[in-house]
């Protein structure tokens, strides 16, 4: 493998996370940069404006001589994608980046999981130093050059095999995408039942972020407040009532309260 200066990085893929593995390795100004997609895009346009990549509308054709490919597409089609890179030498790594797919998904012997523990959107800016990335390679001078290229984003690089990687991206999907469905459910509840404008979402941010903010400190278990904690029967009760016009939300309160309750028991047991 060549050093950093001059090394040919394909990134397959238009998305968030492709902007934004694009947009850091641009910053580095070492790398040639090439991006594909299997069809045309108006995201492409971007790539090769803002971070002067070479762009392609097709994954006919892929150079054979990139150090890097980088798979950043959907899950389901992570196999076809890397069944369409033909590489010229066995130095070429190529990885995908998802947390619930298997590195078999790639079937090449150079292969390896690249995948950034984090949500990404592409307005947002990315503190890249804090995000974990959890690496795999089937071989371990591979391996060796994952955690030498993710160590120019982070510092937190762990390995990980494709079983572990797909645990941690299922706690992932409880703390992210499940609670922020029950943020959206305490938006539209507000947005529904209160009716002056400033009493609104924005009230509980300060909230949202001290919740976090404490889990630095201390566990999770630790860190729960609240009525189902105490076993404020009262409250509890009036809440329930609150939610009469929405039974999903009203299954979850209990169902919620049922989970504090049983994790304070088994903490104070």
């Amino acid at each position: 493998m060549k050093s950093a200066s001059g090394q040919k990085i394909v990134i397959i893929g238009c998305g968030n996370l492709a902007w934004h593995l694009a947009k850091t390795f641009a910053a580095q100004k070492k790398f040639d940069l090439y991006i594909y997609n299997h069809q045309p895009n108006k995201n492409l346009a971007a790539f090769k404006q803002h971070l002067k990549c070479k762009t392609q509308d097709s994954l006919k054709g892929i150079i054979t001589d990139a150090d890097f490919y980088f798979i950043c597409v959907a899950d389901k089609f992570i196999s076809s994608a890397s069944g369409k890179i033909k590489t010229a030498s066995s130095d070429s790594l190529i990885v995908h980046a998802s947390g619930s797919i298997s590195i078999k998904e790639i079937n090449q012997p150079n292969a390896g999981v690249f995948y950034p523990l984090q949500t990404f959107t592409k307005e947002d800016v990315i503190k890249w130093s804090e995000i974990p990335i959890l690496i795999e390679a089937n071989k371990k001078s591979d391996l060796l050059k994952l955690q030498h290229l993710a160590k120019t984003f982070t510092k937190t690089v762990r390995e990980a095999n494709s079983a572990e990687r797909e645990k941690i991206h299922l706690a992932a999907v409880l703390v992210n995408n499940f609670t922020n469905a029950l943020y959206t459910a305490a938006d539209e509840f507000l947005s529904d039942q209160v009716k002056k404008q400033e009493l609104n979402f924005n009230l509980l941010l300060p909230l949202i972020e001290q919740t976090a903010l404490k889990l630095r400190r201390v566990s999770p278990l630790k860190a729960q407040t609240g009525p189902a904690k105490r076993n404020d029967k009262p409250v509890m009760k009036k809440h329930i009532s609150l939610l009469k016009k929405n039974k999903q939300v009203k299954k979850l309160y209990k169902q919620l309260s049922e989970l504090i309750s049983d994790q304070q028991q088994k903490q104070d047991a």
